[in-house]
């Protein structure tokens, strides 16, 4: 069977995980999760996982070289599993398209991008299929540079997450049916409610997945597409209701890598929904993952602190200094809200 590639763009480290310049490994993990691929290894300069989705045989790659290089780790990835271009698909993203903008191509240039450039150049060929990531231009002067290393925030971050996963929705499509279908049926803006002639408008998708829910409650598949057109139509306080039932569905299957998935996802589109960041929280602490659980109340902790809830901030990094008392984040917000609490 042959393999297909698909492979996201960004930077390695964790301070260039939630900028512009990662859109490409933020789908590459939505796939990941979304199919229950393997955990990430190491290989060819790159993390990467493999499985099947759509029948396809596929692999998943993050290349972890930095943007400029990332030619070398396809390459060699194309090389050892011996990929043929016309199974190769890049996500990246690009300045040109609004935030909110997705755009597929069969082939084409780099425009300008220096990863993309960086893949030509050791593929020696443009003739690959790519998604175009819209991030929209810098504000005022702001130099692209910097722009890049940027984070979404507020509205464009909901936008951001929605085209995550239509994108997702559109290398599924990519893999049974080929990308000419997919071109005509995902280019566009996400939040477009018109619609091609052959997609019903959100309302109408929805009825059908409501329908097919109430026939299949335990399905995942129906609530995930419910969550992402509730998003889509601006409904954010349904979209995390509806993560919580997916969270409840994966709990009842003790599945809980998916169930804090989802629960993330409520918080994403939600959040000021501390419940549920408690909640997340004190599961991490029942699986004994000390790390995450740690994080997981100093970002609580610092949310509060920006809404000036400052006696449950404390308690928040009670919890995380209880479970890590020489955390530096943690030290450092209780020493900041302490100052606070004495001006």
């Amino acid at each position: 069977m042959s393999k297909y590639l698909i492979v996201g763009l960004g930077n390695p480290g964790r301070e260039y995980a939630q900028t512009r310049h990662n859109a490409g490994f933020w789908v590459i993990d939505e796939l990941q999760k979304r199919f229950n691929l393997p955990q990430y290894t190491t290989e060819r300069k790159a993390l990467t996982t493999n499985g099947q989705i759509a029948g396809r045989s596929i692999i998943l790659a993050k290349p972890q070289t930095y943007m400029n290089l990332s030619g070398e780790s396809v390459r060699a990835l194309v090389d050892y599993y011996k990929i043929d271009t016309d199974n190769i698909l890049v996500i990246y993203d690009d300045m040109d398209l609004d935030v909110g903008i997705l755009r597929l191509r069969a082939n084409g240039g780099h425009g300008g991008q220096n990863g993309m450039r960086s893949i030509i150049k050791h593929l020696g060929t443009k003739d690959f299929a790519r998604a175009r990531f819209g991030i929209g231009r810098p504000p005022g002067r702001m130099q692209g540079k910097d722009y890049v290393l940027s984070k979404f925030t507020g509205d464009e971050a909901i936008l951001g997450q929605q085209v995550v996963e239509t994108t997702a929705d559109a290398i599924e499509l990519w893999l049974k049916e080929g990308i000419q279908l997919a071109m005509s049926r995902y280019n566009g803006d996400v939040d477009d409610s018109s619609g091609a002639d052959d997609k019903p408008a959100p309302k109408e998708r929805l009825e059908v997945v409501q329908r097919a829910h109430e026939l299949k409650p335990s399905d995942p598949k129906p609530l995930q597409e419910m969550a992402r057109l509730y998003k889509q139509m601006r409904q954010l306080d349904k979209a995390a209701d509806t993560h919580l039932k997916l969270a409840d569905i994966y709990a009842e299957q003790e599945n809980t890598k998916s169930m804090l998935y989802e629960m993330q996802q409520a918080v994403s589109v939600r959040p000021m929904r501390v419940d549920i960041r408690e909640d997340i929280a004190h599961i991490y602490e029942a699986e004994e993952d000390t790390k995450r659980a740690t994080q997981a109340w100093v970002k609580l902790a610092q949310y509060q602190m920006n809404h000036d809830e400052h006696d449950a901030a404390m308690r928040a990094i009670e919890h995380a200094l209880r479970l890590n008392p020489q955390h530096p984040k943690a030290l450092a917000l209780q020493d900041e809200l302490q100052k606070r609490l004495t001006m």
